[in-house]
């Protein structure tokens, strides 16, 4: 396993917390966002990261730690680094229409996310257009990397954590596995629930949801992306999604901005059990992330 301590108590974190809502420029669906932001005055505008969540986790897990008896060791959350890094962290709710915290990248959600770069300033938060970030974790790794996919004028650089990349691929492999705990949670019905349908019977709606319709959007765009070929929630990592998605890119550029790390090694693990993959999965460090981010501008 990665880590066997408890969680340690968390100090208290300075960054200032409020909670917008405005309506969806595609549906005009409400719409709620957490926003974090350095509690004292400092020179504006202020870099923005765009954060959305892991598939199932709400945005204040993701903001304290991940799940509750995750340790937060290896998933750290973005506890303190809006004051830490002096920027503001914009974590979505998330716009899904059937199943709740499943956004999965759709249209409205990766919409959602581009507007508030407009939004922002009409709730008083200065935003430097020139240092627009995206981060996620899974789900929300998928979601920064089709938000840079489509919009990779407003996007300086990204970092996703273990993504989803190919969502047809991801449903499949979720359909196959034998694990009770996927088994029991039904996320490959649930997925399909979401988008509309399985990959057979709405292809378009699942490339739209994925990185690979982008690659050359993407090719333009500073990426870091972190991955393991141990990925228990996200396998095939080398065949069908980060590696997959890393080599294509190359294809297009072989001078592309893109970096992978293969992030299975660093913890020290011993024995590659079933939770130590598990963890593998849910392991991401936004602390680090954000220092990269932010030595990117436009």
């Amino acid at each position: 396993m990665l880590v066997v301590a408890p969680p340690s108590p968390l100090p208290p974190d300075p960054s200032r917390k409020e909670i917008v809502e405005f309506s969806s420029p595609c549906d005009g669906c409400e719409v709620r966002v957490d926003i974090y932001s350095p509690s004292q005055a400092r020179a504006s505008p202020l870099p923005l990261v765009l954060a959305p969540h892991a598939i199932t986790w709400t945005a204040a897990e993701d903001y304290h730690g991940g799940l509750q008896g995750l340790m937060r060791k290896y998933h750290p959350g973005y506890y303190g680094l809006a004051e830490k890094h002096g920027v503001i962290i914009a974590m979505p709710h998330g716009h899904h229409h059937r199943e709740p915290l499943c956004s999965l990248a759709g249209p409205e959600q990766i919409d959602d996310m581009a507007y508030l770069v407009e939004a922002l300033p009409t709730f008083g938060y200065e935003v430097d257009r020139r240092r627009v970030y995206a981060c996620g974790l899974s789900m929300g790794g998928q979601e920064a990397l089709v938000l840079a996919g489509r919009h990779p004028d407003r996007i300086a650089a990204v970092v996703a954590f273990n993504p989803i990349v190919d969502l047809a691929a991801w449903h499949e492999e979720l359909s196959l596995c034998e694990l009770p705990e996927i088994r029991e949670y039904d996320t490959a019905r649930r997925i399909a629930n979401e988008v509309g349908g399985t990959p057979a019977q709405v292809p378009e709606a699942y490339r739209a949801r994925s990185a690979f319709g982008y690659l050359e959007s993407l090719a333009l765009v500073p990426i870091l992306v972190f991955w393991s070929e141990h990925d228990l929630i996200v396998p095939r990592q080398v065949t069908h999604h980060t590696i997959a998605m890393y080599r294509r890119i190359k294809e297009i550029d072989i001078t592309a901005p893109i970096a992978e790390y293969n992030h299975t090694r660093m913890h020290g693990v011993l024995q590659l059990d079933q939770v130590a993959r598990w963890q593998l999965h849910e392991w991401c460090d936004y602390d680090l992330a954000l220092a990269w981010l932010l030595r990117h501008s436009k």
